[in-house]
This record gives structure tokens, sequence and C-alpha cells, in this order.
């Protein structure tokens, strides 16, 4: 009687370890799954912000940015490469990629250079940005050196520079508008003609801000100030400008 019961607690050992090795494999798997899925997650999140920086900032590869994106985070991750690297080169503005780039590790930049070569053959070499062709026209303060030279140094991106061509285009096209008005009304035109421009360049402003990174802001504020002294110098320079000031000034003395 005494054996049976030896028997039958050694039987019940045996199924209690073989139930802790199943439940261990299943913990095991289970770890493996969440794993795998952070892991997708994060390469997911690290993708969107790449073709993100990217298309904001422009350069090489950035008419294939998913492609291009998609092909640095699998090299990075069968490669060991630094995914913060990696970002932060896709992330940097125009006329600050050079340097970023050089900053990084050869396996970084040979990641890099391989991405970028293979979506070229693909998809074709992305043509330089003339920073000229983010004016509206290259005529009148538009076409002013320091003006050409403020946007340059701006460092827009395609995308940034289409946002950039379409608000100052508005812009300019509200501008002549109104100023055409404020002169035939021939009352308070110089008042006027500050008041408009400060209301439509502080809309230009706001929208172009918006789609520009950080470190890009300073050369657009300093650019905003050009535009404006310029265009204040080319109001005074307008033909029958100070006539009809001269003339707005005396009626409105009359009246008072």
């Amino acid at each position: 009687m005494q054996k049976s019961k030896g028997k039958l607690q050694l039987t019940s050992s045996s199924d209690e370890q073989g139930k802790l090795s199943k439940f261990g494999a299943f913990l095991v798997a289970i770890l493996m799954t969440f794993i795998a899925t952070s892991s997708a997650y994060a390469d997911a999140q690290w993708t969107n912000a790449c073709v993100a920086g990217l298309e904001s900032t422009g350069g090489r590869g950035s008419n294939a940015a998913s492609a291009y994106c998609g092909c640095m985070v699998k090299a990075a991750n069968d490669f060991d490469g630094d995914l913060a690297g990696l970002l932060a080169v896709m992330q940097a503005p125009a006329g600050e990629k050079t340097s970023v780039y050089q900053a990084q590790k050869t396996k970084n930049k040979g990641i890099i250079s391989a991405c970028v070569t293979r979506v070229e053959e693909v998809y074709g070499v992305v043509k330089p940005a003339q920073a000229e062709q983010a004016a509206p026209q290259a005529r009148g303060v538009w076409g002013d050196p320091e003006v050409a030279q403020a946007i340059r140094a701006i460092g827009l991106g395609p995308m940034q520079a289409k946002v950039f061509r379409e608000s100052a285009t508005k812009f300019s096209t509200d501008m002549q508008q109104a100023t055409a008005k404020i002169f035939r009304d021939k009352l308070d035109i110089k008042r006027k003609l500050k008041k408009k421009r400060r209301v439509l360049a502080k809309r230009m402003d706001a929208e172009v801000v918006a789609v520009l990174m950080s470190a890009q802001i300073p050369a657009y504020e300093a650019f905003s100030k050009i535009l404006g002294k310029k265009m204040q110098a080319q109001g005074r320079s307008r033909p029958g400008a100070a006539s009809a000031t001269n003339s707005s000034d005396k009626l409105r003395d009359k009246n008072h």
C-alpha cells in the first residue's frame, strides 16, 4: 500500500513539472510576441518620423521618402546601426545635413549611402531646389538680391518651398490689390499701407512658420524683416506716392 502511494506521489510530481514546463514555454512565447510587436511598433514610429523629416527638409531621397526610410530602418536592424543618428540626418535642415551626416559613425554613413543609391536607381535623383523659385515672382521686391539671399538662408525643403511659394504669392497678390485701392481712395495712404502690410505679413508668417523646423525659424524671421523694409522702401519710391500722401495729409488737416 505504501509502495503504491510512493508511485502516486512520483507521478503527481512529474505532472506538475510538465505543467510548469508548458507554462514556462507559454510565457516565453508571449514574451517573444510582445518583443516582436514592440519592435515593429518602434520601427513604424521611427519610419513615420523619418518620412516627415525628410519630406520637410528635402534633399537626396526625398522623392521616395517611404522607401528610403524603410531601407534605413531595415539596414539598421540588420547591421546594428544607430537609428537616432540616422533620424538626426533625415530631420536636419538642408543647410545642416552634410555636417550632421559627417558626424555619424562609419556604419551609419554606409547605411545612408547604400539606401540613397538604391532609391535613386529606382526613383531617380532629386533635382536641387532653386531658392529663387520659392518666391512668387522674380521681380520687384522679390527680385531684390538681399531678399533672395534671405530666402536661400532659410533652407526650404520641397514641401516647405511649396507652402512658402503659395503663401508669398497670396501675400503679393492681396498687397497689390489693396495698394491699388488705397491709392485710388487717396486718404491716409501711409497709415493704411502700413496696416495692410502688417496684417498680410502676419498671415504669411503664420502659414510658413507652421511647416518650418525650429532651427529654420530665426532665418525666416530675418527674411521677414528684410522683406518688410524693402516693401516700405518700395512704397516710398512708388510714382505719385509722395504727392498722394501729401494730399491726403492736407485733406485730413483741413477736416480737423
